[in-house]
C-alpha cells in the first residue's frame, strides 16, 4: 500500500478531528475516523463510475466536509486530484469558466468534474467540456444516505502512479499542470514533518488557504490527514478575505498550535493586530510563512504586533518552494525565528556577488530573508544563467534543485518538462539566488528582473520600497518593465500600486514613492500608476501575478502600449514620477 493511503487508514484509528469553520459561528466538527469511513464509501461509488489508476477527479470547491471526503475518496479509489483554482479577483465569470475549461481540457483524459456550491452557477459553461459533472453536495448526500454501497476494493498503487495533478499559478500562456507521484508525496511530507518537529508538536494547525494551492492542499490538509493525532479548522479564502481580522482572532479563540499564510497576509495582519483588541496567540508553536516573496519588513512588522498579544517571534518558519518538488524545498529550523542577510545593494545589482556589510556600511544595502536549507531529500546549486557553470557561495545564479522531491514533470507536457531540466536532470526554476552558509537567499525571478543601466533591479526590491509610502500596503504594488517612448525600446522601470486614498492626495502619493524607491533602490520610477483597491491579479492564495498585472495594464509592450487611454483596468491613474 502507497504511503498517502496506508497513512490515512493508519490516521482514522487517532483521535484527531477537524473542525470546518463557519463565518456564522455553527461550526462543524468531524473526526478523522468519520471522513474516513465516509471517504471508503465514496471512494467505492467512484469506482463504479470508472475513477481508479490512470483516472482523475477534478474538483472545484472551497474547504468542507463534502470537499475534503471526495479529496479522501479519490487517492482511496486510485485516482489522482486535481484542485481547479477559485475565481482571481480580477477575472469575470466568463473568463474563469473559459480558463476552468481550457485547464481540465489539459489533463487529458475523462475526469470527473465536482463542483461545490458557491460555483453551481458555472455548471453550464464546465458542461461543454463534455466530462462527467456532478455537483459535489449531491454526491456527498447520496452516499452518507445510501444503505446500498458498492464494496471498497484497494486500489493497485506503485509510488510511480500519480496522487496529484497541480494546477500551477501563471496566466493562460504559462500555467502547467505538475505531476506528483506518491513517492514524491511521501518523500516531501515526510520531510516537512522532520524540518518542522511535527511528531513532537500534535497540535491544532489553522488554515484558511485554497485547496488548489500546494499549501493549502498538502501543507494544510495532506499533512494533518496522514498523522491523526493532530487537529484541524479549516476556514476559506473568501470568509477570510471578508474578514481579514477573523484570521488571528479564530486563532486566539480556537486555541490553534500552527498557521500558515502567505507573507502579504501577515502584513495585514500586523497593521490589525496593532490597533485591534487584545487577543492570545501565546498557545502558537509556530507560523509559517511561504507561497511568495518574505519580505523582512512586513514579517517584522508582524511579529512586533502579535507581540503584543503574547506571540514568541522565534517561532516564524520561513519556506521556499514549488509544485515540482510537491511543495517544499528549503525551511528555517523550528524555534530560530526570522534571520536576514545584510549585503552590498551596489554589488548585489552590478556584479551579482552578495557581499555581507556590517553597521558601519556607507552605502545602501539590501536585506534578504535567509530561507533555510534544503528539506531531506532534496538538493540545491545555483548556476551562472548564461554559462550553466555551477556557482560558489554568495554569487547570483539560477536556482536549480534535484532530489526525491522532484517530480517527474509537466503532465501532457513533453516539451516544457524537457526546457525546465539541465542536461544532467537538476530543475531550472527560474528563481535567482545564491548560497550563505548553505541556506537560500532568494533575490529574485530570471524573466522579472529590471536592466538599468547595467544594473538588475529585482522588483521585489522596488515594491517593498514602494509600500513604505504612506498610503501603500505591502503586497498591493507591482514593479515591471517600462519601454521609455521614443528611446528605441530601452527599459525603464514602472510601478503599479493601489491605495484608498482620494485623488486629491495622488500627486503627493506619487512623489513618496519615487522618493522611497530612489532612497532603497538607488533608480527612479519612469512611471507610476494609482489603481483602486482590488485592481492588481493575484492568485486564490494572494500571490501576486506580476505578468499578468502588466499584460492588463497595458505597459511595457512597447512604446505605444505604454499610454495612460491603454490601461485595461478602470480608474487607473498615470503619471511620469
Amino acid at each position: 500500500m502507497v504511503y498517502l493511503l496506508e497513512r490515512m487508514e493508519s490516521a482514522a484509528r487517532k483521535n484527531g478531528a477537524v473542525t470546518f469553520l463557519s463565518p456564522s459561528g455553527d461550526d462543524e466538527v468531524v473526526s478523522w475516523g468519520d471522513l474516513y469511513a465516509d471517504a471508503v464509501n465514496l471512494a467505492a461509488v467512484l469506482q463504479t463510475a470508472g475513477i481508479g489508476p490512470g483516472r482523475s477527479v477534478v474538483m472545484l470547491a472551497l474547504a468542507s466536509r463534502p470537499a475534503v471526503t471526495a479529496a479522501m475518496a479519490t487517492w482511496l479509489a486510485g485516482g489522482a486530484l486535481t484542485m481547479a483554482p477559485t475565481p482571481t479577483r480580477t477575472m469575470d465569470e466568463a473568463a474563469f469558466v473559459a480558463e476552468t475549461v481550457r485547464r481540465i481540457n489539459r489533463l487529458g483524459g475523462s475526469p470527473l468534474v465536482l463542483v461545490g456550491p458557491r460555483f453551481d452557477q458555472i455548471l453550464p459553461g464546465l458542461a461543454t467540456g463534455g466530462w462527467d459533472v456532478r455537483m459535489l453536495d449531491d454526491v456527498h448526500a447520496e452516499v452518507r444516505g445510501s444503505d446500498g454501497l458498492p464494496a471498497y476494493v484497494p486500489p493497485s498503487l506503485t509510488d510511480d502512479d500519480p496522487a496529484i495533478l497541480q494546477l500551477t499559478s501563471g496566466t493562460t500562456a504559462s500555467a502547467k499542470t505538475v505531476r506528483v507521484s506518491h513517492g514524491n508525496l511521501a518523500a516531501n511530507v515526510e520531510a516537512i514533518k522532520v524540518r518542522d518537529e511535527h511528531d513532537r508538536f500534535h497540535g491544532r494547525i489553522l488554515s484558511w488557504l485554497p485547496l488548489s494551492h500546494d499549501m493549502g492542499l498538502i501543507g494544510t490538509l495532506i499533512i494533518p490527514m496522514t498523522c491523526g493525532g493532530c487537529d484541524l479548522l479549516l476556514s476559506s479564502p473568501l470568509d477570510y478575505l471578508a474578514r481579514p481580522a477573523s484570521w488571528m482572532a479564530q486563532i486566539s479563540e480556537y486555541r490553534a498550535t500552527s498557521t500558515v499564510g502567505p507573507n502579504s497576509a501577515y502584513a495585514l495582519a500586523a497593521k490589525l493586530l496593532a490597533t485591534g483588541p487584545a487577543l492570545d496567540l501565546s498557545q502558537l508553536r509556530g507560523i509559517l510563512t511561504g507561497g511568495e516573496s518574505v519580505d523582512l519588513d512586513a514579517m517584522t512588522a508582524f511579529t512586533a504586533a502579535a507581540q503584543r498579544h503574547g506571540f514568541n517571534p522565534a517561532l516564524v518558519v520561513s519556506a521556499y518552494g514549488m509544485a515540482e518538488t510537491v511543495v517544499a524545498t528549503t525551511m528555517t529550523p523550528l524555534g530560530r525565528g526570522l534571520a536576514s542577510d545584510s549585503v552590498d545593494a551596489d554589488l548585489l545589482q552590478t556584479e551579482g556577488r552578495a557581499v555581507p556589510v556590517g553597521p558601519g556600511h556607507t552605502g545602501r544595502i539590501r536585506q534578504l530573508a535567509r530561507l533555510g536549507a534544503p528539506v531531506d531529500g532534496l538538493r540545491l546549486r545555483i548556476s551562472d544563467t548564461e554559462t550553466g557553470a555551477v556557482l560558489t557561495e554568495r554569487l547570483v545564479g539560477e536556482i536549480q534543485v534535484h532530489g526525491t522531491s522532484l517530480t517527474a514533470g509537466y503532465h501532457n507536457d513533453p516539451e516544457a518538462t524537457a526546457a525546465s531540466r539541465t542536461a544532467d536532470g537538476w530543475l531550472r526554476t527560474g528563481d535567482l539566488g545564491y548560497l550563505a552558509d548553505g541556506e537560500l537567499v532568494v533575490t529574485g525571478r530570471v524573466k522579472d528582473v529590471i536592466i538599468l543601466a547595467g544594473r538588475n533591479i529585482y522588483p521585489e526590491e522596488v515594491e517593498r520600497a514602494a509600500a513604505g509610502a504612506e498610503g501603500v500596503r505591502p503586497g498591493n504594488v507591482a514593479a515591471f518593465p517600462y519601454v521609455r517612448p521614443n528611446a528605441l525600446g530601452s527599459e525603464g522601470l514602472a510601478v503599479a500600486l493601489e491605495t484608498r486614498w482620494p485623488s486629491e492626495r495622488h500627486a503627493q502619493l506619487r512623489s513618496d514613492v519615487a522618493a522611497q524607491i530612489r532612497a532603497a533602490v538607488g533608480v527612479s520610477p519612469n512611471e507610476v500608476l494609482i489603481l483602486p483597491p482590488g485592481s492588481l491579479p493575484k492568485t486564490p492564495s494572494g500571490k501576486l501575478q506580476r505578468a499578468e498585472a502588466r499584460r492588463l495594464l497595458g505597459v511595457g509592450g512597447s512604446p505605444a502600449e505604454t499610454t495612460s487611454s491603454k490601461n485595461t483596468v478602470p480608474g487607473t491613474e498615470a503619471a511620469m514620477a
